[in-house]
């Protein structure tokens, strides 16, 4: 979890970072994943929810009933919702 939140406050530290995170439809947030917290697909589509973070950044998410880990890399905040940029079968097939 500790290089999401340094890779965070570097983003945040960077000229007009903050500006473009306001110029609206497309905002990206720097954030961790909460527990609890509904993942979508990059259809916005519902494919589970966070389990649990683990501390190298792979979060546990719960989907069709199976817990699976998606790589911190393929994850994002878009508009507020946490967004993985796999399909759900992709995600599935996730070791």
């Amino acid at each position: 979890m500790r290089p999401i939140l340094i890779l965070s406050l570097l983003a945040l530290s960077l000229p007009g970072a903050a500006a473009h995170a306001q110029d609206g439809a497309d905002a990206t947030e720097a954030r961790a994943p909460r527990a609890g917290e509904v993942v979508r697909d990059s259809r916005a589509r519902v494919l589970g929810r966070v389990h649990k973070v683990q501390p190298d950044g792979t979060t546990l998410v719960i989907v069709g009933g199976r817990v699976v880990p998606l790589p911190a890399s393929t994850l994002s905040v878009q508009n507020g919702k946490l967004v993985t940029t796999l399909t759900k079968g992709e995600a599935l097939q996730q070791k």
